[in-house]
Formats: structure tokens, sequence, C-alpha cells
């Protein structure tokens, strides 16, 4: 049965793993060749690294360690981002340049075309006066027709074009992918995170096992003369121990008989559990993880939740001790609540 539970358990991870694994691999390839780019050989450590802290932060579940792993989530996907829209940039940027450049060399030969002109009007004006000005005239007049051929070439020519639009929406396509991809990421690393969180432990309604209830240690090798004692059966130790709960030590009936004696009424009592569910509730965790981060037995929590019945029924309920303590436990915890 264990082993069907672990396997089931496995099975529900899969897919969540399947898609990080994916996600994060295409994601490392564009990274690793943004940071070598930028960085060095090094590049790899840089990408990698990056990606194994966001994904940690990602799996813890505190708010703050969330919202860093925003932060570096953001800054992982930049490296990919970047490396996809590179050429789409580049040909904006290209693009702006030849324009520019085409603009500026047709109005330059617009002017040198009109000095031309007006030269070749003086040079006329002054061959009629006297000779000599034939050369001039024909020079003049061949740099005006490679200008007029210049610039009729450049207005035939339409304005360069960065890219068509198949080609910016492949680009835009590859961003908007690798921002699903990390997205995907994050919602996969989390889902993990639940599904790692520990069961809830059930209510414990025994004790701890005394010396007397553990099954006899293997004696082997310690002489012959040792007798051996034998394993109890199952109801014995059943009996053992619901004997022991119902009737607790001399301590323990002095504590309780304190609870008639206005240390704690029925309502401190009740007042008690609905803090600890409250503070169990705002913290996200379960009576186990309490227990084991405050050092208290999980017994006395079952005694607490189940002390009407108990006493109604005339049988064992927490003490005063552990209702001490636990009262100390939950008045140091600050949280949104009234004071028990």
């Amino acid at each position: 049965m264990r082993d069907k539970t672990t396997t089931t358990r496995y099975l529900a991870k899969l897919p969540a793993l399947v898609v990080l694994t994916g996600a994060i691999a295409l994601l490392q390839l564009h990274a690793i060749q943004f940071w070598t780019e930028f960085v060095g050989p090094m590049g790899w450590a840089w990408a990698v690294l990056l990606e194994v802290v966001a994904l940690w932060l990602w799996y813890q579940r505190q708010l703050a360690r969330r919202a860093l792993a925003l932060v570096t989530s953001v800054l992982a996907l930049t490296g990919p981002v970047y490396t996809v829209c590179e050429p789409l940039v580049e040909e904006w940027q290209a693009a702006s340049h030849v324009d520019a450049g085409r603009e500026l060399r047709i109005e330059r030969l617009t002017q040198e075309a009109a000095r031309l002109e007006e030269s070749l009007a003086t040079f006329r004006d002054n061959s009629e006066a006297r000779a000599g000005w034939l050369t001039p005239i024909q020079e003049a007049q061949a740099r005006l027709t490679e200008v007029d051929a210049e610039l009729a070439e450049l207005l035939s020519t339409p304005p360069a074009e960065a890219m068509t639009w198949r080609q910016q929406a492949l680009v835009v396509m590859q961003a908007l992918a690798l921002i699903i991809f990390q997205l995907s990421a994050v919602l996969a690393i989390t889902s993990l995170s639940r599904m790692g969180r520990p069961v809830p432990a059930p209510a414990v309604s025994g004790g701890p096992t005394s010396s007397g209830d553990r099954l006899p240690e293997d004696t082997a090798g310690l002489g012959e003369d040792v007798a051996v004692p034998s394993t109890p059966s199952a109801e014995a130790v059943t009996f053992n121990l619901e004997h022991r709960l119902a009737k607790p030590s001399m301590s323990e009936t002095n504590d309780e008989s304190e609870l008639s004696k206005g240390h704690f009424e029925y309502a401190d009592i009740v007042a008690l559990r609905q803090a600890l569910e409250q503070l169990l509730e705002e913290r996200g965790t379960t009576q186990a993880a309490f227990c084991r981060d405050h050092g208290v037995s999980p017994r006395d929590l079952s005694l607490l939740r189940r002390h009407e019945a108990r006493s109604a029924a005339g049988e064992r309920t927490i003490s005063i001790t552990a209702l001490e303590r636990l009262a100390s436990i939950i008045d140091a915890q600050p949280m949104s609540r009234a004071a028990t």
C-alpha cells in the first residue's frame, strides 16, 4: 500500500516536472548565449545559477522570498528575450540609419544640381561677351548630368524596410513563447512546492510509549544467562496504553484538580484552543510542525481538542502544566487575535 501511495505521488508530480524541465532547458539555451556574449566564458554559470536561485525562491512559501523570486525571474527572462529580439532591433536601427543617409544624399545632390545650373547660366552669359568659356561649360554640363542621374536613381529606389511583417511577427511570437515558458516554469515549481507540503499528522490519542511498552531489543551476544522477555501481543500493548491513559500520575492529577480552582476555566480552554487554531491557520502550518518547532507533545494537543468530550465521559484530559505551556507559547507568537 505504501509503494502504491509513493508511486501515485510521483505520478502526480510527473506533469509538473516535465513542464519545468522543458521550459528551463529552452530558456537556458538563449540565456547562456546572452550571458556568454556579454560576460565571457563564465556566462553559462551566470545563466544557470540565476535560474536555480529563481526556482529555489519560488519553491519557498514566504511572501518576501517570492517577491525576490519575481525580480530574479524577470532578470533571468531578460537575456532570452533580448537574444530573440536582437535581430529585429538591429534591423530597425539599420533601417533608420539607411533612411537618414538616403535623405541627406538627396538633399545634397539637389543643392549641387542647383549650383551647377546657376554656374552654367553664368558661363553662357560670359561666353557671349568673350571666348574661352567652352571648357567650363562642358565640365559643368557633364557634372550636372551625373548629379541628375544619381538623384533620379535615389528617388526611384524605395526606402529600406527593417523587416517584413512576417519576420516581425515571428520575433514577437518567439518573445511571447519565452514569457509563457517562464510563467509555466514558475507555476510548475509552485505546484511542486504545494505537493511537497507535509500531510497533517492524525491526532494522537495515546501518550509516549514507556520503557515497559517498548518491544524488547535483540539481546543476542549479551550472554546466555540473560533472560529475554517475551514480545507482548498487540492486545496487551493496547490494554496497557489505555490503562495508563485512564489513570494519570499523581502530579497530573494535582494539575487537573487546578482546573476547578480558577486557574483555567472552561471558557479559557475554549479560547486557548481557538487561538491555537487561528495561529496554525495564519502561519499555514500543521499541528505536527507546531509540535516539532515548539517541543510540544502531540498528545497534549489531542487532549486539548477533545477536552469537552473526555471531561463529559469522565476520562483524563489535558493537564494544567500543558495548558500553561501552550498559553505561554501562543502568547509569545505575534498574530492578529484577541488576547487569550
